[in-house]
């Protein structure tokens, strides 16, 4: 491991290292550069016909990425790529493979009811769009500035079609019981896996006092969504960050706070730097069940990320 990772918090590598002993290394080694720009097609504008066509015709240098599909390592730099057509006119949008896998995971679907329960700034609610335009789709978001950034997005990206709600979610129980056929909960955490040296303003906050913070919002947020997913509806808790208190623990939580009504699912994530969650941490023991959810190991391109599917079997 290189010296100059020593400038994360003593802590946090602490934990690091305790979360992936066999990999540690090579994943505190992630911190040092930054990740490699990837963007994804704009459904809603375009297909991939002619996507490849614009892209070759501005003369931006890219590879495209088997999965997900639409995906595409960028290879020309951001700046240059900011002033080309594709990217002025939202038949693209710059979004980190990692961010991309929890709407995927979700699969929103023409005529359901979709909600994104903290959506700002709107890369998964604009994925969502260009994915199922013909869903009923509902996007809260209770931070007034993020909220206004949330509506640039969706403006440039061409989706007027979505119910935008300046709102606290933890409301989202009262106002739409039992409403949602998928819910995607990507929630605010320690962010943990967005770390990157050369920037100390992205790791300066982080204590492990933060992550209880963290998982406080997260229970209360989950609690929320569970009221307003219909039986037998799907939801999706995402993270970008490591700590197994604010992934599995949540989710452990979650599941055992309502028994039976609850279930984890299964993910398909056809990518090689993918684990299965952990059934362990510290003392504290999980659910055999976690193993179904997922980690998102960071490499030179790919952010660290947490991804679990949960469907209510009764209300």
């Amino acid at each position: 491991m290189k010296e100059i990772v020593y400038k994360l918090p003593q802590e946090f590598l602490a934990k690091l290292k305790k979360i992936y002993p066999a990999r540690f290394s090579n994943i505190a080694n992630t911190f040092i550069n930054k990740k490699g720009h990837t963007f994804r097609i704009n459904y809603l504008k375009t297909n991939l016909v002619n996507l490849r066509k614009a892209l070759v015709l501005e003369k931006v240098k890219f590879q495209e990425i088997p999965f997900p599909k639409g995906a595409f390592l960028l290879k020309t730099p951001l700046r240059e790529f900011q002033k080309k057509d594709v990217y002025q006119e939202g038949l693209i949008y710059v979004q980190n493979i990692a961010s991309m896998l929890p709407v995927i995971c979700l699969s929103p679907e023409k005529g359901e009811k979709v909600l994104d329960l903290c959506a700002a700034p709107g890369s998964k609610t604009t994925q969502i769009a260009s994915l199922a335009p013909e869903a009923e789709i509902i996007a809260i978001e209770k931070n007034r500035p993020r909220y206004y950034k949330l509506l640039a997005n969706l403006k440039i990206q061409g989706v007027d079609f979505v119910k935008v709600m300046l709102l606290d979610s933890i409301w989202v129980r009262k106002k739409f019981p039992e409403y949602f056929d998928k819910i995607l909960a990507d929630v605010p955490c320690s962010s943990e896996g967005r770390f990157w040296i050369n920037d100390p303003r992205s790791f300066k906050y982080w204590k492990q006092k933060k992550v209880k913070e963290m998982v406080h919002t997260q229970k209360k947020l989950l609690h929320s969504a569970f009221f307003a997913l219909k039986e037998k509806g799907v939801l999706i808790y995402s993270t970008c960050t490591f700590s197994p208190e604010e992934n599995e623990g949540v989710v452990d939580w979650f599941v055992n706070r309502f028994k039976e009504k609850l279930e984890i699912l299964p993910l398909d994530i056809p990518l090689k730097n993918v684990e299965d969650g952990l059934v362990r941490w510290k003392d504290k023991k999980f659910s055999s069940a976690l193993r179904l959810t997922k980690r998102i190991i960071p490499n030179d391109v790919v952010s660290g990320f947490f991804i679990a599917k949960i469907r209510k079997v009764s209300y």
